[in-house]
């Protein structure tokens, strides 16, 4: 599987990690908590030059309860079903694929949009209910 591959290579992998996070920038002005990955087929050259092989990527879900962690912290984040078209998704979807659907990508204002202690404020309260959520 190429996502599997391409994750293993550039990242350190553990073998059955409990939970995998991924943050990216994107130009919203609240943090996007991305529970899944659309079906996509990727045709953008990586920075290595290199695309995915030419075959679709499924629609996948993250299996963490992110509804209710963006609902118990809040209006500081927002659910997004949207991860963009390039990396993130890619990532995204090379993780869920790789970690059983434990992982989320928060996407996060720029700090011209949001200073970034507010952010950091935010990430964490997300981080932390995302923890809480796992040793229910």
């Amino acid at each position: 599987e190429y996502g599997k591959q391409w994750y293993q290579r550039r990242v350190r992998v553990i073998e059955k990690p409990d939970l995998t996070i991924h943050l990216g920038v994107h130009p919203g002005e609240n943090v996007a908590v991305e529970c899944q990955c659309n079906e996509t087929v990727y045709t953008r050259l990586d920075v290595a030059g290199k695309v995915p092989p030419a075959n679709t990527w499924p629609l996948m879900e993250s299996s963490l309860p992110l509804r209710d962690v963006v609902n118990r912290v809040g209006e500081e984040c927002k659910l997004s079903r949207d991860a963009g078209t390039y990396l993130c998704q890619f990532v995204l979807h090379c993780s869920l694929a790789h970690g059983n659907g434990k992982s989320v990508f928060l996407h996060v204002p720029p700090v011209n949009t949001c200073p970034a202690g507010e952010t950091v404020k935010t990430v964490r309260k997300i981080i932390t209910e995302i923890f809480s959520s796992l040793t229910r």
